[in-house]
């Protein structure tokens, strides 16, 4: 990365070629230029054919995540949300959190983990709230870069139900929001927090994007993963990146539990491959294998700009149910009350979670992007290396030594993987690496175990008690 000083501005391109671009889309929607796919399997806009007026437009520098840091998740949720909802460093603003799952038939089972996502969206759709659903679903592969997933709008009960299932893949805004200028109607925007930022930003600017988007959902969100990545994984079930079609990245089975990431890819040929992402090379999501680097400079994992947050209730007393719990952090009160009607009618089950047990559900998530992320910008401002200003300070949490080792590591491991993983490509070898990754990732992971020992037996041992009906599932995470 190219040393410059933090008092400088700094324009679109050097946040592209620094990596500190997230592919969101939003600066190419506005610039009308291509969202491009590079040898990464990462989305960055196409700017080398735009002015440099076009490229140091304040206005559409302020869409860009990771400039402009007066526009950050606390000014734009109070833009965005109700006036007067409590406030909580963790998780942001908040009117109500929730574990739960839908008791509905097919939403749970076709779902990532309870089915409530899916089950709020088809609702709203149900209900006459909305018109669509804009989110990432399934594409049809023509080429070795082709993503596996993109924006689309769903406006069928149906089409909601297909856009199932968590994709830990790399999508982009500018082609979805240049069709929806050509529609009327008023629809649900579902993403991960840096592309519910850019919606918000643009809707900061665009009275009638905020029409348009009247509901906004996020996912919970460790990292982007590239389209690399899922190549990895189906070359890693021995199904050739070329010849790669689809994947499914959790899957439910007897046995399989919620904390298990088996998935499953099919070839051209018809075959489907399933198999447990931690047998192949950085293929344990939190790895941070194939990571774009803009992540390692994040510091909202639940979307505090929205007005719904999904995501996996990771506590002790939900981990036992293999079919997968979902958490929610509610900030708007349609949302609230209509799950409220849900339960009362018995179509969900919803169990209140305290503020302490929402954030205590993404714990290692939180830690990697409020500890971590204060010791990575300490080390960029002694190395004089610009990089986007967070609500988190530099050096503003203190790190011990071993948890410096954790977050050096995984760092390395995004980086390596990277760059590994294109030379495999152009050399058609999966060995070259499986045999770079296995050794870092392995070591990775035993820092990790050194490091938090305690906790990860602790934790352990309590999901197992309440499997065997040691304990009770409402005992404490």
């Amino acid at each position: 990365m190219q040393n410059v000083s933090h008092d400088n501005r700094i324009p679109l391109k050097a946040v592209v070629d620094q990596g500190y671009c997230v592919g969101c889309g939003a600066c190419a929607y506005k610039l009308g230029t291509a969202m491009n796919i590079n040898r990464y399997g990462e989305y960055v806009p196409d700017l080398d054919s735009l002015s440099p007026e076009q490229l140091t437009d304040a206005g559409i520098e302020a869409l860009c995540p990771s400039l402009h840091p007066e526009l950050n998740e606390d000014v734009l949720a109070r833009e965005s949300l109700p006036p007067g909802l409590p406030f909580d460093r963790s998780i942001g603003y908040h009117l109500a959190n929730y574990a739960g799952y839908v008791k509905e038939a097919g939403y749970r089972e076709r779902g990532t983990s309870g089915g409530m996502g899916t089950w709020v969206a088809a609702q709203l759709l149900d209900k006459g709230l909305i018109d669509g659903v804009i989110h990432a679903k399934a594409q049809t592969r023509d080429s070795l870069r082709s993503p596996f997933y993109a924006y689309e709008l769903s406006t069928t009960m149906e089409q909601v139900r297909d856009g199932a299932k968590t994709r830990y893949h790399v999508v982009e805004i500018s082609k979805i929001l240049k069709m929806l200028e050509q529609k009327s109607g008023r629809y649900l925007f579902i993403g991960v927090p840096c592309m519910v930022k850019a919606i918000r930003r643009l809707q900061h600017q665009d009275e009638t994007l905020r029409e348009k988007l009247p509901f906004v959902f996020s996912l919970i969100c460790g990292h982007l993963k590239s389209i690399n990545w899922s190549l990895s994984l189906a070359w890693g079930a021995e199904v050739q990146p070329e010849q790669s079609r689809t994947i499914q990245y959790r899957t439910k089975g007897e046995g399989i539990s919620a904390r298990r990431y088996v998935y499953r890819v099919s070839a051209d040929d018809g075959t489907t491959v399933q198999k447990d992402s931690a047998q192949v090379p950085g293929g344990r999501f939190n790895s941070g294998a194939m990571m774009l680097p803009a992540c390692d400079y994040c510091d909202d994992i639940v979307g505090e700009t929205a007005d719904l947050t999904i995501g996996d209730a990771w506590l002790p007393r939900f981990d036992a149910d293999e079919q997968g719990t979902n958490m929610l952090v509610v900030r708007n009160q349609v949302i609230n009350d209509l799950l409220q009607q849900a339960r009362e009618q018995d179509q969900i089950m919803l169990t209140t979670l305290t503020v302490e047990e929402a954030a205590l559900a993404q714990a290692g998530g939180l830690r990697q992007r409020r500890e971590g992320l204060s010791y990575r910008l300490l080390k960029a401002q002694k190395q004089g290396i610009w990089c986007p200003t967070k609500r988190v300070k530099p050096g503003e949490f203190t790190v011990n030594r071993a948890r410096r080792r954790i977050y050096d590591l995984r760092t390395e491991v995004s980086i390596k993987s990277r760059e590994v993983f294109v030379k495999a490509l152009e050399q058609g070898d999966f060995s070259l690496y499986a045999r770079e990754m296995d050794s870092l990732v392995r070591k990775s992971r035993r820092a990790e175990i050194r490091g938090s020992f305690f906790r990860l037996a602790f934790n352990k041992l309590k999901r197992a008690f309440i499997k065997f009906g040691m304990l009770p599932k409402s005992a404490s995470a």
